[in-house]
């Protein structure tokens, strides 16, 4: 349990990379243009499917203190490149702050669920995952939803609720695209229906671009 919990936390050490890939994207789309910031998105993915290619073609012997890989990821493409996917997919079908939020879930989400499941998980609920994980991982995504669209429950609570069903379920696919995608797309629909005006409801994570403009 020790060393599976070790090689976790240092699986989502790195998987909090994805965060400056937001925060990059966001300032490409502020400061230059929506395309141009999914023209730097598909750069990196080909940056790291050229990478993948070496590892799973090349085959190069990886240090076993580097090699952080599941057994499904040995012999296929990891996490990362679903999510860079999923992100020019969301950015490119949902609007900014639903994709945004969506993804963050899939971060953040996923990060609690899994550490604290592997830790204290005792009550198996699905498959591997336990109740403690779960429930984690949707407190974590329904403050993310805060921090995001505070005067908007009915809107991060749903995005909320099907970022953490659609990981708890997802188990051949890699929830890295599933999550995101299902969540955005909840949100989207939730906006559209509703007639939301996401501008109108500002939340604390607002305005970080007008800080930084000259």
């Amino acid at each position: 349990m020790g060393h599976s919990l070790k090689k976790e936390i240092l699986r989502k050490l790195l998987h909090l990379t994805e965060v400056p890939l937001l925060v990059a994207y966001s300032f490409f789309r502020y400061y230059w243009s929506e395309r141009a910031a999914i023209i730097a998105l598909t750069a990196c993915l080909l940056v790291l499917l050229e990478i993948e290619y070496i590892r799973l073609e090349v085959k190069p012997k990886i240090p076993k203190m580097f090699n952080l890989f599941r057994a499904r990821e040995k012999n296929n493409v990891t996490g990362m490149v679903f999510f860079i996917a999923a992100t020019i997919i969301a950015f490119g079908a949902f609007d900014y702050e639903i994709a945004l939020l969506a993804l963050l879930m899939t971060v953040f989400g996923d990060l609690v669920s899994a550490l604290v499941g592997i830790k204290f998980g005792k009550h198996r609920l699905f498959r591997k995952k336990t109740w403690e994980g779960f429930l984690s991982g949707l407190f974590m995504n329904l403050i993310v939803g805060y921090l995001m669209f505070p005067a908007i429950p009915t809107l991060f609570v749903s995005m909320a609720v099907v970022a953490s069903v659609v990981e708890l379920m997802t188990n051949k696919l890699d929830d890295n695209i599933t999550v995101p995608l299902f969540a955005g797309f909840t949100g989207q629909m939730f906006v559209y229906f509703l007639s939301i005006p996401l501008t109108g409801f500002p939340g604390p994570l607002s305005g970080i671009f007008t800080l930084l403009s000259p």
